[in-house]
């Protein structure tokens, strides 16, 4: 638009010294036309200029993976049928988890048609990207006037890009404790769960004649007892804490996706746990479809705050034999939250050096992990 300006005050002095140095009617008329030219220019291209709108959308799945292209189409018209100018809009594009932010600027001219360009985008980390637009200006014929575009609200869409997972070898030894709060139970040994029955057996000294089931007893011609179940912990809990920097996110969510993956291919159970406000959320993976959608619930909602300290809920799993607790470095508050779960096998999993002040469970495995060798050092954990 400057440069228009420039154009055109070079030409308006131009005229003028036309007019000057050459008096007459045909320097006048020239000199005239160069001052109503930028106001007829306004007067066609007003009704145009007024109506115009932009849009941004996911040309695609609105899901990829990281360093590939993502595609976002933006368009721009007007309800004006006739030419009217040049659009010019500013898309910003961030990412929420890793907190990254850049813009680009693009010029469009509709004409009588909208016109829509596809802009392929690149993330080389994973996270939600979110594209809006932020600013649009549309111009007239000249390119000498501008009126701001009202965007709507919804001028923005999103992307989910994926971490990526690392082909290696995690293991699930076999852990099976008792949980009074589980709600699986043992097949081989019997409990103090009366609401889960376990088994029938023979009557032995001392037992109360309350568990005698005298029905069936009578059946049998001798006393039978029913024994209660017992209730056991064996999933796995995937607590992830993304309180450290951007790239550092990042790598702790390939290490996530990662040993998820392994899981789901051992068809093993497991919760993933992220904070989430003044608390934690917690997202079910029972399959691979929402181990995947536990992965973008991380990437949608998780805080990368510190962590919270007390406020957890009540929708904690309570049947977590094994827990993962990924993390920068451990938090005080998330190791509190782990000690709720005294008999499961914890495993933690940073990217810091531990310092030697940090108090991890009783006997907790400790495994670093860094960019460019996860894969390795995740090699041969198990859980």
């Amino acid at each position: 638009m400057l440069r228009n300006r420039l154009l055109y005050l070079f030409i308006l002095l131009c005229t003028t010294a036309f007019f000057i140095c050459f008096n007459g009617y045909y320097s006048w008329y020239v000199f005239l036309l160069s001052l109503a030219l930028p106001w007829m220019s306004l007067l066609l291209s007003l009704p145009g200029m007024l109506t115009a709108w932009a849009s941004v959308e996911s040309a695609g799945a609105g899901r990829t993976s990281k360093s590939a292209a993502l595609p976002v189409q933006v368009a721009a018209g007007s309800r004006w049928p006739l030419p009217w100018g040049r659009i010019r809009l500013r898309l910003q594009i961030d990412n929420t988890l890793t907190g990254e932010a850049r813009r680009e600027t693009l010029e469009l001219a509709p004409g009588r048609k909208p016109q829509a360009v596809e802009q392929k985008l690149t993330s080389h980390t994973c996270g939600r990207i979110i594209c809006r637009l932020c600013k649009a200006r549309v111009y007239d014929l000249l390119g000498l006037f501008c009126l701001p575009v009202k965007l709507r609200e919804d001028s923005a869409c999103e992307i989910i890009v994926q971490p990526n997972i690392f082909d290696t070898a995690i293991g699930l030894g076999a852990r099976h404790i008792p949980d009074a709060e589980g709600e699986r139970y043992s097949l081989t040994r019997p409990g103090q769960d009366p609401t889960e029955l376990f088994g029938l057996r023979d009557y032995r000294p001392g037992d109360k004649l309350s568990r005698v089931d005298w029905k069936l007893s009578g059946k049998a011609g001798t006393l039978l007892v029913r024994e209660s179940s017992l209730p056991v912990a064996k999933r796995s809990l995937l607590l992830i804490d993304l309180s450290g920097d951007g790239l550092e996110a990042d790598l702790l969510m390939d290490a996530l996706a990662t040993i998820g993956h392994c899981l789901s291919g051992q068809e093993a159970e497991y919760a993933v746990g992220f904070p989430m406000g003044e608390g934690l959320a917690f997202a079910d993976a029972e399959g691979p479809e929402s181990a995947a959608e536990a992965i973008e619930a991380v990437l949608r909602f998780c805080d990368r705050g510190p962590f919270p300290e007390g406020a957890f809920g009540e929708e904690a799993p309570k049947d977590i034999a094994r827990i993962a607790y990924i993390c920068p470095e451990p938090d005080p508050g998330a190791l509190g939250f782990i000690g709720r779960y005294p008999g499961a096998r914890v495993t933690v999993v940073h990217t810091r050096p531990l310092d030697g002040e940090v108090k991890l469970p009783p006997d907790a495995c400790p495994v670093r992990v860094q960019p460019g060798t996860l894969a390795a050092d995740l090699a041969g954990l198990m859980l």
